[in-house]
């Protein structure tokens, strides 16, 4: 069974019928990104960073770039400097329970919460105890646990799930409406981990650029 750490070759295909990467990271590096966030990263993603590249091409629009701005490590949108607002130290928590995080912050600050709402939960009472750091802090609190791998747009978002049971997983989420996390699957409707995924949209871009005997379809 071919490693799940072993990428040879990965970057040099997806060069062939997409486009240049971010550089690779050094083992140094990635371990100044796991110290800072306090997590160790999924295998699989781990050594992607290593031996292909800290982003680039990939499902979707493209993988979201891991870089440093100004002294700290995090992930950034396309062609973007501003780190996007992540807790992947978890835990983790796809179903309702989340919002419990939540009120147990504004709680925390000597806030009591008012009533829920429908699309942005208790973001209001964030503006309340947290003033010019609620965006950020809310942000945290609703992903946390995960880090935002892939931009499908429309705020059509996936994530790549760090701690607990589900760690190395996927999932999908419309941050545009607060919608429910959804499991990024197969054909088969198995769970995708990150090598599946990418691995996955590789073949079929291959296959639609360089057609089935390899060379370019015109």
């Amino acid at each position: 069974m071919e490693s799940q750490s072993n990428w040879t070759g990965v970057r040099e295909r997806v060069q062939a019928v997409v486009g240049v990467f971010e550089p690779v990271l050094t083992a140094e590096e990635i371990a100044e990104v796991e110290a800072q966030y306090g997590v160790t990263l999924p295998a699989e993603y781990r050594s992607f960073l290593a031996e292909v590249g800290a982003g680039g091409p990939g499902p979707e629009f493209r993988l979201m770039s891991l870089r440093q701005v100004d002294g700290n490590w995090g992930w950034v949108y396309t062609g973007g400097l501003q780190l996007i607002p992540l807790n992947p130290s978890g835990p983790f928590i796809e179903t309702e329970d989340w919002a419990d995080h939540q009120l147990a912050a504004l709680r925390a600050t000597g806030h009591e919460p008012t009533v829920r709402d429908e699309h942005e939960d208790y973001l209001n009472d964030y503006y309340t105890a947290f003033g010019a750091d609620a965006e950020r802090r809310w942000a945290e609190d609703r992903d946390r646990g995960s880090i935002v791998i892939s931009d499908s747009g429309c705020g059509m978002t996936s994530y790549l799930i760090v701690v607990g049971p589900c760690r190395g997983e996927l999932r999908d989420r419309d941050v545009g409406s607060n919608s429910d996390y959804v499991p990024i699957v197969d054909g088969q409707g198995r769970r995708h981990n990150f090598r599946s995924w990418y691995l996955e949209w590789l073949e079929r871009r291959e296959r639609e650029t360089l057609g089935p005997t390899g060379s370019a379809v015109s």
